[in-house]
């Protein structure tokens, strides 16, 4: 089966949308661990990805359209996590492949690739307070699956959100956060908690 333009659209709609609907909830966490502009860049991120993703249609090239998504959020100012979210689709249209058999095929392609290449460019691992407590576990569920795209995402979701919420009981290894020591700990990562919120939004958004 060809891939399905409008279904990837969905599902990033839908990661953003999941975002943008909880920025209120990022910037009370980082106001706490860090400078609270977590909340903005998030906004003007989602914001970016909403108006360029809304105009692909079924005819869209999805490596071009994410290379292009790619570029608009590289353009907006703001805290640490532009360049990590930015990374993060970059590493999609780098993985994005026009000929991958299926829809689902491509989906967990450009998911693999978001990881590489956040990997590559934060440097965090799991336990280090930070966002990647959320996407390496929702990732390795996405790798080792072999459920159906549909159960696949909810258990990334899931996933994603437990790591999230592991990261009240962690010490801070990035950011602002490292510097008030043992004062983080009984506060979520912002940024694990914002990807928390995308992966349930791209499980909505396959479903929709």
């Amino acid at each position: 089966m060809p891939i399905e333009p409008l279904k990837i659209k969905s599902l990033l709609l839908a990661g953003a949308r999941e975002i943008a609907d909880h920025v209120e909830i990022l910037t009370e966490l980082d106001c706490v661990l860090g400078d609270g502009d977590h909340g903005t860049t998030m906004k003007k991120l989602t914001k970016v990805m909403l108006a360029e993703i809304d105009g692909w249609s079924e005819t869209t090239n999805l490596k071009t359209g994410l290379e292009s998504l790619n570029e608009a959020l590289e353009d907006v100012s703001g805290g640490s996590a532009g360049p990590l979210f930015s990374a993060f689709i970059y590493g999609m249209a780098e993985a994005a492949d026009p000929e991958a058999p299926t829809t689902d095929a491509f989906i967990k392609n450009i998911l693999l690739g978001a990881y590489e290449e956040f990997f590559a460019t934060s440097k965090a691992v799991v336990g280090d307070k930070s966002m990647m407590d959320a996407i390496y576990p929702a990732t390795e569920v996405i790798r080792n699956s072999t459920a159906d795209m549909k159960t696949t995402l909810e258990k990334a979701a899931e996933a994603a959100r437990a790591g999230s919420d592991n990261t009240n009981g962690m010490l801070a290894k990035f950011g602002r956060a490292r510097y008030i020591g043992e004062r983080c700990l009984g506060h979520k990562d912002p940024g694990s908690v914002t990807f928390a919120y995308f992966y349930e939004g791209l499980a909505k958004g396959y479903s929709a």
